[in-house]
């Protein structure tokens, strides 16, 4: 059901165009005609449309069989709304008219062509209509071809080109069918590979935290000093407390980790991150908050907001060699088309609120880009990450039905967070942090 609606409602420019040169098309052969037929034919495709689409769009997400037989015949139904006119023009004795209809007639086999439906008893259904509609056409005039050979070369046409016309439906259909088919084997490949790259990943890390672990235990054993076993005890519990960060980590990306959501002002919620941002930031990097003037509700967590938003300074810190400026930005935005998001999502049109992290770092190579929200990938060298970071910010962040947008360049990056505008339902205080008010400077 959900790709009868895509293959006919899913690229909205095509759709509008269509409908709005069907209305001006009746307008103006309703000035022609000077009769009601046109403006009868222009409200029964619409009307049809509209059935259908309300069909589809009840029943997209829990179809049966029967729904998606009974959404088949109503494309059907639409399809006959639109023909019935231009085949009717076709079967005219004025000239201009049979013009019309076989423009119209032939424009529509196009498009049909271009759907290259995946059911195959609605490809045949229409080729079935489409000979119906041409041997009205071609009947009414045959009387117009004399002798035999010319009535016999006038059916060979009709034959050979509702035959062209199958083929290129069928061969559309097949096209499709053997493309998503490939997209789809890529996709598994693709998640199969990411499974192993995590299971490496995840592997190595706990092997190394084990190791820590397992020998302060044997030191422990060997140490007769209490302080001195005090302390390869805590080096296990620090190394304990590594691993439980880890799996936490892990359970965002897979967003499985329990949340507490809630409708928050996100300029609030980063004041109060804000102090924490103070400690990790050294003193030789400038530090800005830029503070939207209006209100910014989402619905998130704001203990993992806290988290992705601490790992986007710190990795932004690590970016930066020498003096630069790390800046944390809350704004509003209104995606106009879909947005292909860092980690491979497309994130709808509408209005978003924007929680960014922007930097005068060193910037992200352009070939690292696609990957750098893939878990246990990192850019930084041996020993200073565990390329879970930005990998835990993309599934908090799609946790909250948002995406996660990152803009690089040499001159530094900008990760932007990007939620869903909700609706404030809660009161919350005008600012968290009265240092932080007109977007002022929190640092040096």
């Amino acid at each position: 059901m959900q790709l009868l609606y895509d293959v006919e409602y899913g690229v909205r420019r095509e759709l509008i165009a269509r409908l709005v040169a069907v209305f001006l098309g009746a307008v103006l052969l309703f000035f022609y005609e000077g009769n009601l037929l046109p403006a009868v034919w222009c409200a029964g495709y619409f009307i049809g449309h509209a059935l259908h689409c309300r069909y589809i769009v009840v029943h997209r997400k829990t179809a049966e069989p029967r729904h998606l037989t009974i959404a088949g015949l109503s494309y059907l139904v639409v399809v006959v709304s639109f023909m019935w006119l231009p085949v009717y023009f076709a079967m005219n004795e004025a000239p201009e008219k049979i013009a019309l209809g076989a423009i119209l007639m032939g424009s529509t086999m196009v498009y049909q062509i271009r759907r290259g439906d995946r059911i195959l008893w609605l490809a045949w259904s229409q080729i079935a209509l489409f000979g119906v509609f041409l041997l009205l056409v071609v009947g009414s005039h045959m009387d117009k071809f004399e002798g035999p050979f010319a009535k016999a070369g006038v059916l060979i046409v009709v034959v050979v080109a509702l035959a062209y016309t199958a083929l290129a439906m069928l061969f559309s259909r097949a096209s499709r069918l053997a493309l998503e088919e490939t997209a789809e084997r890529l996709a598994q490949d693709q998640k199969m590979s990411a499974i192993g790259r995590l299971a490496g990943g995840v592997a190595h890390d706990f092997n190394n935290i084990l190791t820590v672990v397992q020998g302060n235990l044997e030191l422990y054993h060997l140490l007769a000093e209490r302080d001195e076993r005090d302390a390869v005890v805590e080096e296990a519990q620090a190394a304990a407390k590594r691993a439980e960060a880890v799996v936490q980590q892990l359970l965002v990306y897979a967003r499985k980790a329990p949340t507490r959501a809630r409708v928050v002002d996100a300029n609030v919620a980063v004041d109060g991150i804000v102090s924490l941002v103070q400690t990790l930031v050294p003193e030789r990097i400038q530090k800005l908050h830029v503070r939207h003037p209006g209100r910014l509700p989402v619905r998130l967590d704001d203990t993992q907001l806290t988290t992705a938003l601490l790992n986007l300074v710190k990795n932004s810190v690590d970016a930066i060699e020498g003096s630069g400026v790390v800046e944390i930005v809350t704004s509003e935005e209104r995606l106009t088309e879909p947005l292909k998001t860092g980690d491979g999502h497309a994130l709808p049109p509408g209005r978003y609120v924007s929680i960014a992290v922007v930097d005068t770092g060193c910037g992200i190579p352009r070939d690292a880009l696609p990957l750098v929200a893939e878990p246990f990938f990192t850019t930084k060298p041996p020993g200073m990450g565990t390329g879970l970071g930005l990998s835990m910010v993309a599934g908090f962040v799609r946790s909250a039905n948002g995406g996660l947008r990152i803009e690089s360049s040499e001159e530094g990056t900008r990760i932007s967070m990007l939620f869903p505008v909700m609706p404030l339902q809660e009161p919350v205080p005008e600012k968290a942090n009265a240092a932080l008010e007109g977007g002022v400077s929190v640092g040096e």
